[in-house]
């Protein structure tokens, strides 16, 4: 209680922290603070600086379970004239925590972010963009839609139009085009990138409005640039669960990603213990998984860059263990047919279920547990002598009297299913 009454002092400056020892001498204090900050919030002549320090201190009032309601419309006032991104972006987060759904004040919001959306300063589009991607008003975001997919294609390729016709004009003009594109290049990619997150974000919320927008978002798997194409992942990653059905055309693209990704296409920055880019390759296995999912044909022409995936991780450490385990799973997510294919063979190129052994029977507990999780993940019908052996059922069979609780829960879980 101490400590948070002066941690509430800071609402006010120039407050003295004594401020006695009773929950009424501290909320009489709480009372008193945001009575003053009332009063110098209202003041009209104030900086747009000092208006963020306010700002700031209203948050933190609200993080401490105070009505602070009364500053929702300075909140909007300074997300519309902050000269700085900082000063936005303060304003656009007081604007999150204390606008509700049907808020009169959510009209000014809109009208604030597709100015905001709109604007040639690409510091205040990345704001107003951040800002959506935490957007939970069901009566803002239908406004937004238009403007976030047009961010898709945010400025790069007028750019690239510019660079082009410069050099046909005036070789300096080209020049300054040049140093200009690579300037902005990084900005367009952020643009890009916040808008996927923020598209995610709408779908999570109201799905039918986003999905009229798919096929235009799909082309942002193609996009040039890494974080770019792994946002549009990340999108359809959620998109994928209930529409699989209606993205069977993601399996192209999905194979050139993960092909360049496997093949160490993409820059050396994404490299992580040696492993390419394995989030990325992560999430494209977890959509090729619902895409594969009782499909033959999808199944098929997928699993050579999945097995190709699975043999360059067998080469790694840390991160390619967690690509790995996807790959079991993503197998054994596929059509029926193709594990029990693959399980046959005694050849470790094209049986990816006899690197587990090699997990199973660690005296590592981590590679353990993950071992005996590859197991719990291999269809039943796929349980077979070319790759089960006596060795493994003792590992399994040992790691029930584990000292390590995780391991004996899923050693039984496995056996359950095994005697099932």
């Amino acid at each position: 209680m101490e400590f948070s009454r002066k941690l509430l002092s800071t609402l006010t400056t120039g407050q003295s922290t004594d401020l006695g020892r009773t929950a009424a001498d501290a909320t009489a204090f709480s009372e008193e603070s945001l009575d003053a900050l009332r009063l110098n919030i209202s003041n009209p002549g104030l900086t747009t600086a000092v208006m963020k320090d306010n700002m700031l201190r209203l948050i933190y009032g609200e993080m401490m379970g105070q009505d602070v309601q009364f500053g929702a419309i300075y909140a909007l006032k300074l997300a519309q004239s902050g000269q700085t991104v900082v000063e936005k972006r303060a304003g656009y987060l007081a604007c999150y925590l204390l606008l509700q759904e049907g808020n009169e004040l959510n009209i000014m919001l809109v009208n604030t972010l597709q100015k905001d959306l709109t604007s040639s300063n690409y510091h205040h589009v990345v704001v107003a963009l951040v800002t959506l991607c935490n957007m939970t008003l069901p009566d803002v975001i239908p406004s937004m839609v238009s403007h976030v997919l047009s961010a898709l294609s945010h400025t790069q390729c007028l750019i690239m139009l510019q660079l082009q016709y410069g050099a046909e004009q005036d070789p300096t003009l080209s020049l300054t085009l040049i140093l200009v594109f690579f300037a902005y290049s990084a900005f367009s990619e952020s643009v890009r990138k916040r808008a996927l997150i923020a598209l995610k974000n709408f779908y999570t919320l109201d799905t039918d409005l986003i999905l009229p927008y798919l096929d235009q978002i799909k082309d942002s798997l193609y996009d040039p640039e890494p974080s770019v194409m792994s946002a549009a992942l990340g999108f359809f990653a959620i998109a994928v669960k209930d529409h699989a059905g209606e993205m069977k055309e993601l399996v192209p693209a999905l194979i050139k990603i993960l092909q360049q990704v496997v093949d160490g296409k993409l820059p050396k920055g994404y490299l992580y213990h040696g492993m390419a880019a394995p989030w990325i390759q992560i999430r494209c296995l977890m959509i090729m998984a619902q895409l594969g999912h009782d499909d033959l044909s999808a199944s098929t022409s997928m699993t050579p860059v999945v097995l190709r995936a699975f043999h360059k991780a067998c080469q790694g450490v840390d991160a390619a263990f967690g690509v790995l385990f996807e790959v079991l799973r993503t197998l054994n997510s596929f059509h029926p047919a193709i594990i029990l294919e693959l399980c046959q063979s005694k050849d470790s190129a094209r049986n990816p279920l006899l690197a587990i052994p090699r997990f199973a029977t660690s005296s590592n507990p981590n590679l353990k547990y993950l071992g005996i999780s590859m197991l719990c993940q291999v269809n039943p019908d796929a349980w077979s002598d070319a790759w089960w052996t006596e060795d493994l059922l003792g590992a399994v069979v040992q790691a029930l009297e584990s000292r390590d609780a995780a391991i004996q829960k899923r050693a039984l879980d496995l056996l359950y299913r095994m005697l099932t």
